[in-house]
């Protein structure tokens, strides 16, 4: 089973990682190489993960793997990156066959682009598991990629040796599992890429690797499996720690702390007994926005060469992206995608949707079209273009109200004070 780890880079050459054909990689900037690390911290991830047993430094989870690894360099050599670069390493690691992918990154919003690549899989049966780390600041906020809701999405929170939460470990409903996060050692690299070490850190980017390296560990004995029983073998195995009694789930550590011989064991056994009866799925909350926003919503059909078709969304009065779909991120034929996105009042857009054969989605090779709705009422549409189309609505400036039409006042119910 291949796995994929989207970080700073991998140090290639550092004496306890493996160098070997099996190791391949990915760069969607500019400048840099997907197999030297600039910053040190994919490196560190990667020691976590598949560094070798030869009995100098460290040893990984799948040390004895012989496992196959690609490399997406999704963020570069300073640490940072863009939600267009990590989303061309997540399709990279999908298209490189590779079952587990890590994702120890993460900040700002969901990204409506990164939904549709997750749903699109999804609806595609695609069979991979992206394990991401639930964030470092210490609160209940969402932290992303980890908190996008899909089942194959997992978001891992950090423990200490004594199965304690860390203090930094962000808390909320989407944390799945935890693994260890405090005082990791681990590979690194130094001197910007040129030099090999090692250091002791901590964080949930520490603990999703190891959380990562069990799936791709247990995913390789029994490589027939799906996703959806590797997740729920991981969930179902992991260890509840005493602290929390018999619960079964909460938001500090999710199901617990992740174990690799009870994982194992249950698949091996194929004993489920206990189990949900299926893997458990995050079904997305309903969409709102604040009363002083708007209700932004792109659909889209596909027509039969969905990858080909991308579109982006421009409030010209700020000259700001409010969303995008690149060349790629729709997958699936014939299928009905939405985004929905929360907006300032008013304003003027700009659509362009674009399509690199130069066709269209309408109506050569099937009957695809888009639509671009604003608080649910339609805004603009079309399908049949050659290879980009543009359109605007809207104006500068927030919307006039429209007079509501009197009625007669009606008693305020009444209701209980919040608590």
């Amino acid at each position: 089973v291949k796995a994929c780890i989207i970080d700073t880079g991998y140090g290639r050459g550092h004496p306890d990682l493996p160098n070997n054909n099996l190791i391949t990689g990915f760069n969607p900037y500019g400048s840099g190489e997907w197999f030297v690390d600039g910053d040190g911290h994919g490196t560190h991830v990667a020691g976590t993960m598949a560094a070798v047993g030869n009995n100098i430094g460290v040893v990984g989870v799948t040390s004895k793997a012989n496992m196959p690894l690609h490399i997406g360099k999704g963020l570069e050599d300073n640490g940072s990156g863009t939600t267009s670069g990590v989303l061309a390493a997540m399709r990279d690691c999908v298209q490189s066959g590779a079952k587990v992918v890590n994702m120890s990154l993460g900040g700002g919003g969901p990204s409506s682009a990164v939904q549709s690549f997750l749903t699109g899989l999804e609806n595609d049966g695609t069979n991979v598991l992206f394990v991401a780390a639930a964030g470092n600041g210490g609160g209940s906020s969402y932290s992303y990629p980890a908190s996008y809701d899909s089942p194959l999405v997992m978001s891992v929170a950090a423990v200490n040796s004594n199965s304690v939460k860390a203090s930094f470990s962000q808390y909320n409903d989407q944390v799945d599992i935890a693994g260890p996060g405090v005082n990791v050692k681990s590979t690194v690299t130094t001197s910007s890429g040129a030099s090999f070490s090692y250091a002791t850190w901590g964080g949930t980017s520490m603990a999703s690797p190891h959380v990562a390296g069990v799936a791709a560990l247990i995913w390789s004995h029994h490589p027939t499996k799906s996703a959806a029983e590797i997740r729920l073998a991981l969930e179902c195995s992991a260890v509840m720690p005493q602290q929390y009694g018999n619960v079964v789930r909460n938001n500090d550590v999710g199901y617990g702390v992740v174990n690799a011989k009870n994982a194992l064991d249950m698949l091996d056994s194929n004993n489920f007994d206990g189990c949900p009866g299926t893997a458990p799925t995050m079904a997305p909350s309903p969409f709102s926005c604040s009363s002083d926003e708007d209700i932004m919503e792109v659909r889209i059909k596909t027509d039969q060469y969905p990858t080909e078709t991308a579109w982006i969304l421009t409030n010209t009065c700020s000259n700001t992206v409010v969303a995008e779909a690149p060349a790629g991120s729709y997958t699936t034929r014939n299928q009905e995608y939405s985004d929905k996105i929360c907006v300032p009042p008013g304003g003027r857009y700009s659509f362009e949707i674009t399509d690199t054969f130069g066709d269209g989605i309408c109506c050569s090779y099937g009957e695809g079209f888009y639509n671009v709705l604003k608080n649910d009422v339609s805004m603009i549409g079309g399908g049949q273009f050659g290879t980009d189309e543009t359109k605007t609505f809207g104006q500068c400036g927030p919307t006039p109200p429209t007079p509501a039409p009197p009625t007669p006042p009606t008693p305020a119910p009444q209701t209980p004070a919040p608590t």
